[in-house]
């Protein structure tokens, strides 16, 4: 399979959960996604075997890499990339879907952005915060408290469901925004600049 198909391969939260445990692991996929997407919005890129690599080593499989395997971490990568640059704000976050407990979802969500932090202060872009504009100080911060929720401790069931959904509204918009800040929009081609 080449690149660009694998691009195409449906990528889910519990998909990728159960591949992480069939390998071995305990990572989440919240996790690996976030610290993906942390790198990403920071404006680096890892070619497709240094990916792998770096990947794999968070995942720390138990059993032997599959082709298959190889397959969707290159999915994951250009997936998140893809919806990262699209125009129409597709990008999605890595986390359980609405169907599991509130507080299961809160701390997934918790594991993404401190994940995110991690993958984007990993890249050295940002050496002191004074050095950032205010809106983006402001998006980091709330990720970093994001990051420290206790879902045990922290949450308020009545209407837990809608706080829920506004805070990872606020985390993927927070992702875009900082993306948009460190990333050149992609470059179009002549027959997109035509008019006719």
């Amino acid at each position: 399979m080449t690149d660009t198909n694998s691009a195409a391969i449906s990528l889910h939260y519990d998909d990728l959960a159960e591949l992480f445990v069939k390998m071995g692991s305990s990572l989440t996929p919240a996790y690996l996604h976030g610290s993906l997407t942390g790198v990403v919005a920071s404006g680096k890129r890892m070619n497709i075997d240094d990916w792998l690599d770096w990947a794999l080593d968070l995942i720390a499989p138990t059993v032997e890499v599959e082709e298959v395997h190889v397959t969707i971490l290159k999915g994951l990568y250009l997936k998140t990339i893809a919806e990262l640059q699209d125009e129409g704000m597709v990008f999605t976050l890595m986390i359980a879907g609405d169907d599991g407990p509130i507080s299961d979802r809160l701390l997934l969500l918790s594991e993404w952005a401190g994940s995110f932090l991690g993958g984007f202060g990993a890249t050295g872009v940002v050496k002191e915060m004074s050095d950032l504009p205010a809106t983006l100080q402001e998006i980091l911060e709330d990720l970093s408290e994001i990051a420290q929720v206790d879902a045990e401790q922290d949450i308020d069931f009545d209407g837990a469901e809608e706080d829920f959904l506004a805070i990872a509204e606020h985390v993927r918009l927070s992702a875009i925004t900082v993306f948009l800040e460190y990333n050149e929009p992609p470059k179009q081609s002549d027959s997109e600049d035509t008019v006719h």
